[in-house]
């Protein structure tokens, strides 16, 4: 076990579970947070025991809100190199615009950007503090180039993201921290277990679905090698 401390959003189902044990299984200490699942947590908390014992925590957060004492926890506040990934969003069914509400669309900036921009912000000084450290957003392939139909309440969200990530790499860089998005394709988990069929069935025609595991596998590839620049770039997986 090393002493570098990883903490991922949504970290109980789908892509953040398989971060969460992907970055467990290479020695990090996670400290997973999740808003709603507790059956979920629970299990990703045996998962994680039975790769590092007691090194890993997850904690119940729910990211739109402040929480002073979460990122005073010594895992956080004393570990030597941390890495954030912003992988939370909130449920999202496809749907024509004509027929979505606000409250979708906000959920997403709730969750997705607000949600990732104070996780953020509480950990760039122990970051900075550190010497360097990695902030992770995750984006999707749908954002590149015209979206699919029916996906309005979720593009603009996440073009803010990557928007971000551009932001905190043109402040930070120069202080050691390194900021990227990345894009997987469709996944099939939880987050896409209520889209209509015929949906999944167009998008996995082209391409069949990626693998959680292995697009997990990916992102620790580019957080942990010299070679990933770090200045805002977008890596698509």
């Amino acid at each position: 076990m090393n002493d570098h401390t990883a903490v991922i959003t949504g970290a109980t189902q789908g892509l953040g579970r398989a971060l969460a044990i992907e970055f467990a299984s290479a020695g990090y200490r996670v400290v997973g947070l999740y808003a709603h699942n507790d059956e979920a947590a629970a299990t990703l908390r045996t998962e994680l025991d039975a790769v590092a014992p007691a090194a890993s925590l997850v904690l119940k957060h729910d990211i739109r809100h402040d929480n002073p004492e979460l990122w005073q926890r010594d895992e956080i506040r004393n570990a030597a190199r941390l890495v954030l990934i912003n992988n939370a969003w909130p449920p999202f069914t496809p749907q024509p615009f004509h027929q979505t509400d606000w409250d979708e669309v906000n959920a997403g900036w709730e969750v997705g950007v607000q949600g990732a921009w104070r996780c953020a912000h509480a950990l760039i000084r122990p970051m900075v503090r550190a010497g360097g450290g990695t902030i992770v957003n995750v984006l999707s392939q749908a954002v590149s180039g015209v979206p699919p139909k029916g996906f309005s309440a979720y593009v603009p969200a996440k073009h803010a993201l990557a928007g971000m990530s551009l932001a905190l790499a043109a402040e930070y860089a120069d202080r050691g921290l390194r900021v990227f998005s990345v894009s997987p394709g469709f996944m099939q988990t939880p987050f896409t277990a209520s889209w209509d069929d015929r949906m999944i069935e167009a998008i996995t025609s082209a391409k069949p679905p990626d693998d959680p595991a292995e697009i997990a596998h990916r992102i620790l590839s580019l957080v942990e090698s010299p070679e990933t620049p770090g200045k805002g770039e977008n890596h698509f997986l």
